[in-house]
């Protein structure tokens, strides 16, 4: 039976623990355009974040002239990584974040809609890999992605922590939406998203990641928080 008494924390990846969201839409968008669909990162960015790849494919058939070629996945897939090798960092102040979880011996994992060769990726390009050990859970492990519930459930399931006991961690209303579903509390990352979108979705937003250990019981409020 699920500890009732066990917190756990869990993290999105792509934008709450490393910055590849702007990577990913350059890519995205200069691998699209010149196959046909043209595209700037900001509507890369406004079209696909918070969705799977699968549904960023099913858009791109839809949009290029003649289709999408066989291997097409395969060569999107390998600008994502080379870019990611070279430009990727963890998002500010993350990193203490999650040392002071584990201080603290609070468990954590990450359910990211990015499939689980690229999230294992960016936490070790990051560092974080340590973290989180085998604790790392994708949308392709369950039937529906977010904004479903599916999968923070599964993670929740998985851990043997009940949901209301869990804590989300998101950047996107499609996440916190689901995390809204799973009947979990959502935390909204607003350091490059917009805080108000969030909040309708119904998170409650921050800006700094060091706001978080405080927002987490854990701490007192930041200097961050203070002086904002």
């Amino acid at each position: 039976m699920p500890s009732e008494e066990r917190m756990l924390v869990i993290f999105d990846c792509d934008g709450v623990l490393v910055e590849s969201e702007r990577i990913v839409n350059r890519v995205e968008a200069e691998f699209l355009s010149s196959r046909g669909w043209p595209l700037d990162p900001q509507q890369a960015r406004a079209l696909f974040k918070g969705h799977t790849f699968a549904e960023v494919l099913r858009l791109s058939r839809e949009h290029i002239p003649g289709g999408v070629a066989d291997d097409w996945v395969y060569e999107l897939g390998m600008a994502t990584a080379l870019a990611l090798h070279r430009e990727l960092a963890p998002v500010a102040g993350v990193t203490e974040v999650l040392e002071t979880l584990r201080r603290a011996s609070i468990p954590v994992c990450v359910a990211s809609q990015s499939v689980p060769s690229r999230v294992r990726l960016s936490l070790r390009l990051c560092g974080l890999e340590g973290f989180f050990g085998k604790n790392v859970f994708s949308a392709s492990m369950v039937a529906r992605p977010k904004p479903a519930p599916d999968l923070f459930l599964h993670a929740a399931a998985t851990l043997g922590v009940r949901p209301e006991a869990c804590t989300v961690i998101e950047d996107s209303p499609t996440g916190v939406r689901a995390a809204v579903s799973a009947g979990m509390r959502v935390f909204g990352y607003a350091g490059d998203e917009d805080p108000e979108a969030l909040a309708q979705a119904g998170a409650i937003t921050f800006t700094h990641m060091a706001e978080l250990p405080h927002l987490l019981g854990l701490t007192r409020p930041s200097a961050a928080a203070s002086g904002r």
